[in-house]
């Protein structure tokens, strides 16, 4: 093992009011992803780090998570300023290389916060590469009312919720506003608007809005991995396959261990029916992010379509071991619950698939992404009727992710029902 590992614990919220948790979740957000750019650095998995962190010792820590340090720390909101307290220690024995203390504005948060990875990168003895040193150097806005809308807005990224990447619409559209340059908030709106399209509002507007705003973040930034990434999955969406296998790939150049290039180019391979290739990729993320239960789910998929049987009930029986682990901390993951769902219906545990599909859908009855994945439960459960209903109401929601819908093999038990040929867009 290399001495050049880190684990990036979750920053404590020191303010005293749960309200600036999100300050917290996306500083920490930000300085793994920072560190993660730097192929010579091995950091552990945000999700991993964030389930042993306050139940294991740091020696525990460190040795579950194959790591020789730790960064950890808090963050307050003091008035019109943030302080960020960070420590690096060693895994060992818990000594510290270094404490750090900074007070800063918002508009020069971002500058603060490249000092602590700074310092992180010269204890380690890590020297980043040209390309990984521009990407490190780029600050991605100095303008103080930019700051809070995005790290709001960040926090609700990653949320598979209609109503959450609304909200991060409107957040990343404030630090636009504040800051017509601020290319990491062009890319996450890109992101939110294909989500959007993608899950639940398929419409030519979602779609073009993606398509606009990565193209002005790559404008912007070129040589951020997350404004090529943003591009990639915009352009396949938008069916110029070509042009986002360009941008997947260069995103994948400039930071080879991020687990979002790999997912989202696993799931681009997919859509357009290179299987080998998409299982090569999730094969991949899966090893970035080992506790994340939706990437053995999809991998399980592109295996029966390749017709390799045995990785496919290996990657099923990951994903629902994955996916009961979620389910106890977090029991109203409706997602979890949908993906377990599937994967439990091709193990053949038809009682609990049936139970969890259904659970999904009392949380969510409407979410057109939840109707679409419990339709893909009751079709691999024989219930082609019932996954019928559910696939037409998806649709008729907004789901319209028709390349998806051609490649999954979840949906082939209904691909001669004879209401499967006239599914269509709602006419608008």
């Amino acid at each position: 093992m290399s001495d050049a590992s880190i684990a990036v614990q979750p920053l404590a919220n020191a303010s005293g009011d749960s309200e600036k948790d999100y300050l917290a979740d996306g500083l920490t957000e930000y300085l793994h992803s920072a560190l993660t750019g730097v192929a010579a650095l091995r950091v552990a998995s945000r999700g991993a780090t964030a389930a042993l962190y306050g139940h294991q010792s740091v020696a525990d820590q460190g040795r579950l998570l194959d790591v020789l340090t730790l960064l950890d720390g808090s963050v307050t909101a003091l008035g019109g300023q943030i302080r960020v307290q960070a420590r690096l220690v060693r895994a060992a024995d818990g000594s510290a290389y270094w404490t750090e203390l900074i007070d800063r504005k918002p508009e020069e948060l971002f500058q603060g916060l490249h000092g602590i990875v700074a310092r992180v990168l010269a204890a380690l003895d890590v020297a980043p590469t040209e390309p990984e040193r521009i990407a490190l150097d780029h600050i991605p806005t100095a303008q103080s009312r930019a700051v809070d809308p995005y790290l709001r807005a960040r926090n609700h990224s990653g949320q598979i919720r209609r109503t959450s990447q609304q909200y991060a619409i409107e957040m990343y559209d404030d630090a636009i506003q504040a800051d017509p340059a601020f290319a990491l908030a062009h890319a996450g709106k890109a992101n939110a608007h294909s989500m959007l399209f993608a899950y639940w509002i398929s419409t030519g507007e979602n779609l073009a809005a993606a398509e606009r705003s990565s193209a002005r973040a790559v404008e912007l930034a070129p040589t951020l991995a997350e404004t090529q990434l943003a591009r990639g999955v915009a352009l396949s969406l938008n069916k110029r396959n070509d042009d986002a296998e360009t941008a997947f790939r260069l995103a994948l150049e400039l930071k080879p261990n991020d687990f979002d290039a790999h997912y989202q180019h696993a799931r681009h391979c997919r859509t357009v029916g290179r299987l080998v290739e998409a299982a090569r990729w999730f094969e991949s993320a899966a090893r970035l992010r080992p506790e994340d239960y939706a990437t053995p789910a999809l991998l399980s998929s592109v295996y029966v379509s390749l017709e390799q049987t045995e990785q496919a009930l290996r990657a099923q029986r990951r994903a629902v071991e994955l996916a009961d682990e979620r389910l106890k901390l977090v029991p109203d993951d409706e997602r979890a619950l949908y993906l377990g769902a599937s994967c439990l219906s091709s193990l053949g545990d038809s009682s609990r698939a049936r139970e969890w599909a259904k659970r999904a859908v009392a949380m969510e009855p409407d979410d057109s992404a939840v109707l679409y994945n419990v339709a893909c439960v009751y079709a691999l459960l024989g219930l082609h009727d019932s996954a019928i209903d559910c696939l037409e109401r998806a649709v008729q929601n907004g789901f319209g992710h028709w390349d998806w819908i051609a490649h999954d093999s979840d949906l082939d038990p209904l691909r001669a029902h004879p209401r499967f040929a006239t599914l269509h867009a709602p006419s608008t």
